[in-house]
């Protein structure tokens, strides 16, 4: 029996995760900094409230819609609405999560071998959708200077470059995670404006990924609010309430089709075979959504508080160290600088033997160079502030 080149994936531990299967199976206790699962963290939720947005028994009746049920699109669009963007329901695709999102889109725009333009450094997500996807991923980089921005050189010179080998396969479309993940940068309204440019240049779709766009530590009128309600370049917006309202285990998400309405037309009347072929969101889950959108304000408020209060910590706990906190401006993870005098591999698995913290080596999101940690900042304030601690005692005493 023979399995698909897509599918044939590195399957392999890691000497970290053999480390912490290993220490756990010994009884070692762990502080656990990669959990990014608001239901593990000690999140507190309405659950009564929650549990009664499903009390409805329109839950029984099913009616297969591609686009989702109008009264699940209708309250996606009165979220729009308080921030003051005007979205039409009919351009809005209700999907199982953003991953389904992607993957639909990946279908939707490129044939076999061509190309996405991804960020980097980057959550490892899109390596695995576009294999399955059979789509080939290019990077531009996004770069650190005291605070992180959009190589835009980067970005049109991987264009260019792609024109210019016939061994490279068409770019089709720009990823662009606002915020991004793990780094927490904030798309700027002249990144944005450029970067539309070259993809009205370069006849490319812009995909946006906004699910954490709720979640900035401190307001900043130079970002833009949101890509929904874009006129000019064809651009799919992608959220969810997984991480708008810490409900990840719901499972739904959205697109919102925007551009200049005839090349809309045509992506929406596409978008309406393949998501019909897989109808794959829940009744019950589209039926709760409006009185959810309401009850899900105070997990993300807890959320939010929780981020910011580590976050804080962060920069507070590192501050004249050996560790430096790197500028980030929202989202749910921080960034941790080292000395480079080891490998960052080598800093994670001591730090989870020695001080008993796991966190993730930079090189897991692809960065540049060597010399990075990822944590979450979703971790209760108590336990966090006690493993940052451990972290920078022992990076000072090496």
């Amino acid at each position: 029996m023979t399995f698909s080149k897509r599918t044939n994936w590195h399957r392999q531990p890691n000497k970290l995760s053999e480390m912490i299967d290993s220490l756990r199976k010994n009884g070692k206790p762990i502080i656990d900094l990669t959990i990014s699962n608001p239901t593990e963290c000690g999140i507190v939720y309405s659950e009564e409230e929650i549990l009664s947005t499903f009390s409805n028994l329109s839950v029984f009746h099913y009616e297969p819609n591609p686009r989702g049920l109008l009264s699940a699109r209708d309250a996606v669009c009165e979220y729009y609405k308080k921030k003051k963007i005007v979205v039409d329901p009919s351009s809005v695709f209700l999907t199982a999560s953003t991953s389904e999102a992607y993957s639909i889109i990946f279908k939707l725009l490129c044939n076999t071998g061509e190309n996405i333009l991804v960020p980097k450094p980057s959550y490892p997500l899109f390596d695995y959708l576009a294999q399955l996807n059979d789509v080939q991923l290019r990077h531009y980089n996004l770069r650190y200077d005291g605070e992180w921005s959009v190589d835009v050189d980067s970005l049109k010179n991987c264009i260019v470059e792609s024109l210019n080998d016939f061994n490279i396969g068409k770019i089709k479309a720009i990823v662009i995670v606002n915020p991004h993940n793990p780094i927490g940068l904030f798309l700027k309204k002249d990144e944005y404006r450029a970067i539309k440019e070259i993809a009205r240049q370069y006849k490319l779709a812009i995909i946006v990924d906004e699910v954490f766009i709720d979640y900035a530590f401190e307001k900043d009128e130079s970002r833009i609010t949101s890509t929904t309600g874009e006129s000019e370049v064809l651009t799919f917006t992608l959220n969810g309430i997984s991480k708008m309202m810490g409900l990840p285990q719901m499972k739904l998400g959205w697109i919102i089709v925007n551009g200049q309405q005839p090349i809309v037309n045509e992506a929406v009347e596409r978008l309406e075979i393949i998501c019909d072929t897989f109808l794959s969101v829940n009744t019950p889950v589209q039926v709760a959504l409006p009185r959810l959108f309401d009850a899900g304000k105070i997990i993300q408020q807890n959320i939010l508080a929780r981020i910011r209060s580590n976050y804080s910590t962060l920069i507070t706990q590192t501050l004249n160290t050996s560790c430096t906190a790197l500028t980030t401006h929202g989202g749910w993870y921080g960034i941790i600088r080292i000395p480079r005098i080891k490998s960052e591999e080598e800093w994670a698995l001591q730090l989870l033997e020695i001080k008993g913290v796991y966190l993730f080596p930079g090189y897991f999101f692809d960065f540049d160079e060597d010399g990075y940690l990822v944590v979450s900042l979703l971790i209760e304030s108590i336990v966090f502030q006690k493993a940052v601690s451990e972290i920078v005692d022992y990076v000072s005493t090496v």
